[in-house]
């Protein structure tokens, strides 16, 4: 994880820049909202969120963080202050969210975690099979993926395909564990997508999937079945292939 801390409060900068380090977060400092631009341009991409403060000189949070959506692909951003007003005040600088100073760690560590989410992607190219998170591409789609997150969902993407599916947070692990460590050449899976939910069928050759729709009275059985296999997959599986 890679942070990008806006602040001018040089005490504040060495707190945070503490916690991060507790985290295991990777971290950089900006002094002022000018700077906090300029590093977000020149790396872009890099950062999975801004910490940023509202008053700050030389340029204040609110036009650094204007400045970064029109200039820097999107990345969150959460607004930093005291000010009494500081909901409209990130509401209207683009901002994702806020939180009032001062603040207890667990609070701040709850609230990256909320913002840093992202879209799953699995990828297959000449016998290598791969997941990797992808930033969600706007304020929209990153308010989606929390309001997955906290139903125990997320969102899964076949690379080179036009395919997206809601699944359980948990079915990278099942995937990864049917295709690489038991070596299988199709896994299964839940797509809850509210409007079209079913049952898919991945197979590793060229990520191709086929699906079958549910009737009502089949899914919520489907869905309970699926939860209870997927609590075995709560911890990343061994995906080593096997000899």
């Amino acid at each position: 994880m890679n942070i990008l801390i806006a602040e001018d409060n040089m005490l504040l900068q060495k707190s945070f820049g503490m916690l991060m380090k507790y985290w295991g977060f990777d971290f950089d400092v900006a002094g002022n909202g000018q700077e906090a631009v300029e590093r977000a341009v020149a790396n872009e991409g890099k950062y999975d969120l801004c910490l940023m403060d509202i008053d700050m000189p030389i340029m204040d949070g609110c036009e650094a963080a204007q400045t970064i959506r029109r200039e820097v692909e999107y990345f969150p951003i959460m607004a930093l202050s005291g000010n009494a007003y500081i909901e409209k005040i990130c509401a209207d600088a683009g901002m994702d969210d806020y939180i009032a100073k001062p603040c207890e760690p667990e609070r701040l560590l709850g609230k990256i975690n909320e913002l840093t989410i992202k879209l799953l992607k699995l990828d297959y190219k000449k016998g290598y099979f791969d997941f990797k998170k992808e930033m969600p591409m706007n304020q929209a789609e990153l308010k989606e993926l929390r309001e997955l997150k906290n139903k125990g969902l997320t969102k899964l993407k076949l690379v080179g395909t036009d395919y997206t599916f809601v699944v359980h947070k948990n079915i990278q692990n099942k995937i990864s564990h049917d295709l690489i460590a038991e070596g299988k050449e199709l896994t299964e899976f839940i797509d809850r997508s509210e409007n079209e939910p079913g049952k898919c069928h991945l197979y590793k050759v060229n990520l191709h999937v086929t699906k079958d729709l549910f009737i009502p009275e089949e899914l919520e059985e489907a869905l309970k079945q699926e939860d209870q296999i997927a609590l075995r997959f709560d911890k990343p599986s061994d995906i080593k292939k096997k000899k």
